[in-house]
């Protein structure tokens, strides 16, 4: 399951992904839709004056001098760095009435687009795998109302058919030539649900259950994924015999 056709699927999903998270605080509440727009450009705008004072930064060359000292004495200075923009950017998103997912989002593509050292990005990795996200996967599943499902079967079959119609959708790549597997490898959605389910319980707009039936449809997706991947895998191993 290698080559340019996996490539391809994994750009789709991270585009698809991007998208999504950045137009899904503008449309889930239409009538707060003009203000979370504005805070939305707050926060590009932001975005924008830190790329530039970090670029400026990296061509004369504070950034390497600070990495190297950084480095001596232990200090993780980028790290300080990220984590102050961080906040920053949220303490904005908060102001405006935005989701800090956009905060993170937006710091997130600066970041990569200076380019971040191995040491850095180990160092976020560490933080956000080990700390935050347990954290925010704890807390949204304390959120959740499972027991809503079993009150409500019409939730349940909410979760069925959004897991089963983004299964569709991504399925319909078979039409412009995709492989089918590789078409339904796409599917497995988890970012765009998490943050829908996020923003729904902090704003209050979805009804009790509905967090938990886009969280069912997520999973179904993954479940979906996984067995296309074993499929493909299986596909692919006579193919790299026979060549």
């Amino acid at each position: 399951l290698q080559g340019p056709s996996v490539l391809s699927v994994t750009a789709q999903i991270a585009i698809a992904d991007a998208a999504s998270i950045v137009l899904l605080p503008l449309v889930i509440d239409i009538e707060r839709a003009p203000r979370a727009a504005l805070g939305a450009l707050a926060i590009a705008g932001c975005a924008v004056v830190v790329f530039l004072a970090l670029r400026a930064a990296h061509v004369r060359g504070w950034r390497k001098r600070g990495h190297h000292y950084s480095e001596q004495h232990r200090f993780a200075l980028e790290l300080r760095v990220s984590l102050i923009l961080l906040f920053g950017l949220s303490a904005i998103a908060l102001s405006t009435h935005v989701s800090i997912m956009l905060a993170g989002f937006a710091l997130g593509l600066v970041v990569s687009a200076i380019g971040e050292p191995r040491r850095l990005a180990r160092q976020l990795f560490g933080i956000t795998d080990g700390f935050f996200g347990p954290l925010f996967f704890v807390w949204l599943g304390a959120s959740l109302q499972v027991r809503e499902l079993a009150d409500r079967p019409a939730f349940i079959a909410l979760g069925v058919a959004l897991g089963l119609g983004a299964v569709l959708a991504h399925g319909s790549g078979r039409l412009l030539g995709q492989p089918l597997t590789l078409a339904v490898f796409s599917a497995a959605q988890l970012g765009v649900p998490v943050a829908a389910a996020t923003l729904g319980t902090e704003q209050h707009l979805l009804a009790a259950g509905e967090p938990a039936a886009l969280m069912l449809g997520a999973l179904l997706t993954i479940a979906t994924t996984s067995i296309a991947g074993a499929l493909a895998a299986r596909v692919s191993q006579p193919d790299a015999r026979s060549g």
